[in-house]
């Protein structure tokens, strides 16, 4: 089977240039404005044993005196692995412009912590050739057992996941049966410990980080991660203000009709990443926040990507600008 071509769009070279610059100035402010402190100490501290395990045989050589010299390789390291990825043909140009123009990307590939090196990835175009697709998920999974992190494997499921919903385009019945199948999982884990042992690990999020997790609370933490968030339970204001105002520029008036979400569940990639989300957030009663799901970004670049990334290329600066005086002025880091 032949790879489909990525679409064309006349503008993205353009649109390329002024979001390149964008994602270096967000860059540059989160190297600035945002130290590991204002990242989260104890997750700072969790990258850097991390980088040390992985790069320098556990000793203890990357730490608080030189972060900044560490997340610029990091930023450097995810710039290249996009060229990569561009010159491979694996992404779609309208899909890059929108994840350098996503004040969240550039705080994500400063963010201490290894799982940097899937955002990038989530970016693949999930139109490849079977060959393709073969080969990006040995690599997703190759690097998410190598690595020790999670996302991979998420992306994997999703990748999967889209593509039986294309190829066998199932009734939406089965949606439901599959939400059925992940409640019932969620509320009966402790009978699957015997067959997989490993899921025992997440007993201490489900019963002593998150006992009082909601698909509400994931809805609200998702949504105010998606498009600029530092730590969603003190800046959820601002990230979900953003988001409505990316989702809505995206989407019109049309978010507040049914037949929106009626067409939305008989497209592939929604139907995978909803079921995908829902399973691994009852599963671990964690995993909520939407880095983990980076996948929506090429969903939402798929529609009037133009007008949207336009919008953000003008939108992205202010947006970190306004976190930055939060975090600085408000909060006092």
């Amino acid at each position: 089977m032949t790879a489909p071509a990525l679409p064309h769009d006349p503008a993205a070279p353009r649109q390329l240039r002024e979001a390149a610059l964008v994602f270096a100035g967000n860059i540059l402010i989160c190297l600035t404005f945002f130290p590991p402190e204002v990242q989260g100490l104890g997750d700072a501290i969790r990258g850097w044993d991390q980088f040390n395990r992985l790069l320098m045989g556990g000793e203890p050589v990357f730490g608080p005196a030189n972060q900044i010299a560490l997340r610029v390789s990091m930023a450097a390291a995810s710039s290249l692995l996009l060229v990569a990825l561009i010159l491979l043909r694996l992404v779609e140009h309208r899909v890059v412009v929108t994840y350098l123009a996503l004040p969240v990307s550039a705080y994500l590939a400063t963010k201490i912590r290894i799982e940097f090196i899937f955002f990038p990835l989530a970016l693949i175009s999930t139109r490849l050739g079977w060959k393709k697709e073969m080969l990006v998920l040995a690599a997703l999974l190759a690097l998410s057992l190598g690595l020790d992190e999670r996302n991979g494997l998420i992306l994997v499921v999703y990748r999967v996941g889209v593509f039986l919903f294309r190829t066998f385009r199932p009734h939406t019945v089965f949606i439901f049966l599959a939400v059925a199948v992940i409640v019932w999982i969620d509320l009966n884990i402790e009978l699957l410990f015997p067959y997989i042992p490993r899921l025992a690990v997440y007993n201490w999020t489900r019963e002593v980080v998150n006992p009082e997790f909601s698909h509400l609370e994931t809805l609200i933490v998702f949504t105010s991660s998606m498009t600029m968030s530092l730590q969603p339970p003190l800046d959820f204001m601002f990230g979900f203000t953003y988001t409505a105002f990316l989702l809505f520029a995206t989407f019109g008036w049309q978010l507040f009709t049914l037949r929106f979400y009626v067409d939305a569940l008989r497209q592939p990639e929604f139907r995978a990443g909803f079921l995908t989300i829902l399973f691994f957030t009852s599963l671990t009663h964690a995993f909520q926040n939407a880095r983990y799901y980076f996948f929506y970004v090429p969903m939402i670049s798929s529609v009037n990507a133009a007008h949207t990334n336009r919008l953000l290329i003008l939108a992205s600066w202010p947006m970190t600008a306004l976190l930055v005086l939060y975090y600085r002025f408000y909060l006092g880091y």
